[in-house]
């Protein structure tokens, strides 16, 4: 279980005069009732809200409150599970959800404590120079046993958040009050809850007993959810948000949001402070996500600046300027790109890459449209990317894949009484056939892993990326609680469960799982927790039986020989290289999980980082960029007929025309290599490695007689 990581996109263009709701102790019984009731009947996994469940509901309560168990003792947790281990069921089934508040209450007892024992270490003198380390991750420890454990742990703590400050630079009094102030705003915030707000930390944790992406959401958050789905045009900096472990991390970032634009933001990095134009930064760590959203929010071209600590750093902070602007939809929608790229041979090759973000009210048009364009510039094959997707509308993932099979299942969904739906593309018509790759990552969910799936069941198209995807492979459905009452709470805030499961056409699920390429790239998110399957209480991988579908069996004849050849160019290029040094870096951090104390080396390890960035880019420099013509094709090109431009290559980095791969194409998602503040350092080594093996495919299957006049021979093949 994870502390409340409720997601949140820093996009609107106001925050919500909306103040959290008082429930009464009946009306907060009354929403448990209906909110477990609805779990305990409309569940996907048809799951029975019983004993098992109640220890896994108070477990989710206890870490939800105390992530990292510094503030409750092991007694208080003991007691809990004597007296609501096996009963939390009962209590919520008789609609009484005092065990939220008692729990609650006791939590508030240890925060003023443990908030006086840590201004009490913040005046102490601590020795840096001592071998000690802290433990980043105590969420699987125990407890503390006793007094005596706990203050070690806190002094740990504190001498962590001190070091922070001296290895920034800042003097000492500053930082000290700096976290006596944080540890105050921390006390406040949650003496200040009102009872819906500790509903909601109390029923989504009843939800994640179920599977992680079931939620309550009280009446303020159900209103933010609300503003969040608005499809106008948004204001902000494009980042999707979430809180773990008392960190405000990045989630996501939106394409075409000032965030996506800057190449300064990744996915994994914590936000620590946030300032408004010149003033200084408020301090963002424990602070509660929706309060660090309204203080990132803001008017249109004003400045905001963020301070953040790099993912995969413990050491390095930097701080971030960005301009809040409009987000246009226009920059979230499906882009492409004909790229003149040299094939085995060395001759330039005409290849097409189409980068689909989300799957959005008609983008299975707009790609088509695109399609047609890069077909009336004589492409040889194509790249659809879909590394960043997250999913979206169902119905356009199966009119997507559509456009390059003649027509058959795509997707089916299996309710909770287990009923199976064949979701399936009717149009013959096929926008495409020639040869295609799907390019993912673990950043693909739902939607994308649909798509993904389906063409790789077909034998249509080649799969390549990440080791996998992300597994999400259900469906939630969102219903207003005041439904399930009898009056009494006019809004009750909503509840989001799961109620269906994908499967493939060949009957496995993509839930957990993911999809897997038929090539796969080194990949830095191979080594961290991302994924349907990282999560706690996701709902188990199966299958069903699968559905009569096309075999086209155009990759499978030449996996061996593809994989091969990307080897031996993925062992000598010096991006992927690097990314190597990186993934054992993250590999030994994760291995240790720990982070020293000592301040010597603390400097050095500092040092190592900035040296490493350092010859990175000067060898990148030194080295130029690919040779590849790069023309963007955006939907205006392709509606209007509008000639070809020839993209050009940032300036800092003292580029010409034809050598600007690295500035047309989404931000790399590779470790340093989107870090590096460089214009010549934003090179994509994925993309330009799909880029060969594709070439590589088109080759082979020429030779082979599937490929005529860079048309494919879409005939079904018999097994």
């Amino acid at each position: 279980m994870k502390r409340p990581c409720v997601s949140v996109l820093v996009l609107c263009l106001f925050a919500l005069a909306v103040s959290a709701v008082q429930f009464s102790q009946e009306q907060s019984g009354k929403i448990a009732k209906a909110v477990g009731t609805l779990l305990d009947t409309a569940h996907y996994s048809r799951t029975r809200l019983d004993d098992a469940v109640s220890e896994s509901f108070l477990k989710n309560y206890l870490d939800a409150l105390d992530y990292n168990h510094l503030f409750f003792l092991q007694a208080d947790v003991d007691e809990f599970y004597k007296r609501f281990g096996k009963n939390l069921d009962d209590f919520t089934n008789n609609g009484d959800a005092g065990p939220a508040f008692e729990i609650f209450g006791r939590f508030l007892r240890r925060l003023d404590e443990r908030t006086d024992l840590a201004i009490r270490l913040l005046k102490e003198t601590h020795d840096f120079t001592r071998d000690e380390a802290l433990v980043t991750q105590r969420n699987k420890s125990p407890w503390p046993k006793d007094d005596g454990e706990l203050e070690e742990l806190w002094r740990a703590r504190i001498k962590f958040d001190l070091l922070q400050g001296r290895l920034n630079k800042d003097a000492p009094d500053v930082t000290v009050e700096k976290l006596r102030k944080r540890f105050l705003r921390v006390q406040k915030t949650f003496r200040d809850y009102e009872t819906s707000e500790i509903l909601q930390v109390y029923l989504t944790a009843l939800g994640h007993a179920f599977d992680p992406h079931s939620d309550y959401m009280a009446p303020e958050e159900a209103k933010e959810f609300e503003v969040k789905n608005i499809k106008l045009s948004l204001i902000g900096i494009g980042a999707l948000l979430e809180y773990e472990d008392g960190y405000t991390r990045i989630k996501a970032l939106t394409p075409g949001g000032p965030a996506d634009k800057s190449k300064l933001l990744k996915p994994g990095d914590r936000i620590i402070g946030v300032a408004q134009g010149a003033a200084e930064p408020v301090d963002v760590v424990e602070m509660p996500l929706a309060k660090v959203v309204n203080l990132i929010r803001g008017k249109l071209d004003t400045e905001v600046r963020l301070t953040i600590i790099p993912g995969g750093s413990e050491s390095e902070t930097r701080v971030i300027k960005l301009t809040r602007k409009e987000i246009p939809l226009a920059d979230q929608k499906a882009k492409s790109r004909l790229i003149e790229h040299p094939d085995a041979a060395g001759k330039a090759q005409r290849l097409g890459v189409i980068n689909l973000p989300q799957f959005y009210d008609n983008c299975a048009s707009d790609v088509e449209k695109l399609l047609q364009r890069l077909q009336k510039e004589n492409i040889s094959g194509l790249v659809l990317d879909l590394r960043r997707n997250g999913g979206g509308l169902l119905p356009e993932a199966i009119e997507l894949a559509g456009l390059f099979i003649k027509k058959g299942p795509v997707v089916q969904v299996k309710d909770n009484r287990g009923k199976v739906q064949v979701l399936t593309d009717e149009d013959a018509k096929v926008a495409y056939d020639g040869p295609l790759i799907v390019l993912v990552s673990h950043l693909s969910a739902s939607a994308s892993e649909i798509v993904a799936a389906a063409l790789q069941d077909y034998g249509r198209a080649l799969v390549v990326g990440d080791s996998s995807t992300h597994g999400k492979g259900t469906v939630q459905t969102l219903i207003p609680v005041t439904q399930m009452l009898r009056g009494g709470v006019p809004d009750a805030g909503k509840l989001k469960f799961t109620v269906q499961k994908f499967y493939r056409v060949e009957g496995t699920t993509t839930q957990k799982v993911g999809v897997t390429p038929a090539l796969t790239l080194p990949s830095i998110y191979d080594v961290m927790e991302l994924g349907e399957s990282s999560l706690p209480n996701c709902l188990p991988a199966d299958s069903i039986a699968g559905v009569k579908h096309d075999q086209l069996d155009l990759a499978a004849p030449f996996l061996n020989d593809l994989r091969k050849r990307s080897a031996e160019r993925v062992a000598k290029n010096r991006d992927f290289g690097y990314l190597h040094e990186d993934i054992e870096r993250a590999r030994k951090l994760q291995a240790e999980k720990t982070v020293s104390l000592n301040e010597q080396r603390r400097i050095t390890e500092k040092k190592d980082a900035e040296a490493r960035v350092e010859a990175r880019k000067k060898e990148r420099a030194a080295r130029g960029m690919p040779d590849d013509k790069v023309f963007e094709i955006t939907l205006d090109t392709a509606k209007d007929n509008k000639p070809l431009v020839l993209a050009r290559k940032s300036s800092a980095a003292g580029g010409k025309d034809g050598e600007a791969i690295a500035a047309t194409q989404p931000p790399p998602i590779e470790g340093d290599l989107e870090t590096e503040n460089d214009a010549a350092a934003t090179v994509d080594p994925h993309l330009l490695e799909t880029l060969n093996i594709l070439a590589d495919y088109c080759d082979l299957l020429a030779k082979s007689g599937r490929l005529k006049n860079e048309k494919l021979v879409l005939t079904p093949v018999t097994k």
